[in-house]
């Protein structure tokens, strides 16, 4: 996975991005300089996190969306499932997802206080 150690720098600054953008890629993370999510913000781009096809997303550490708007994208529908499930135990504010051949909106039940 890479991206997430901005998004925790960013995140310690005080900073809070309105959205970022979480990619479970067919392949493994681009490392070049100008692809790595690492360098996203940096370089002007968007804050994002690159989970490569090698990891488990039942394992991934993605306390760093916590309360944030993430916009989850991939090819392939189960593993898109298996993502979105592990990112709700993380508790994002709001979470839509899309492949080529769907887009879904979710967001966590409001309890009244």
């Amino acid at each position: 996975m890479r991206g997430q150690n901005t998004i925790i720098r960013m995140r310690l600054s005080g900073y809070r991005p309105s959205m970022v953008w979480l990619h479970a890629l067919d392949g493994s993370c681009p490392k070049r300089y100008f692809l790595d999510a690492e360098h996203s913000v940096m370089l002007g781009g968007r804050p994002e996190v690159h989970i490569g096809a090698e990891e488990i997303p039942g394992t991934l550490d993605l306390r760093c969306l916590t309360g944030l708007t993430v916009l989850l994208q991939g090819t392939e529908k189960n593993r898109l499932r298996a993502v979105f499930a592990r990112l709700r135990e993380f508790a994002p504010e709001r979470v839509i997802t899309s492949s080529p051949d769907f887009v879904h909106d979710w967001q966590p039940e409001k309890v009244a206080a």
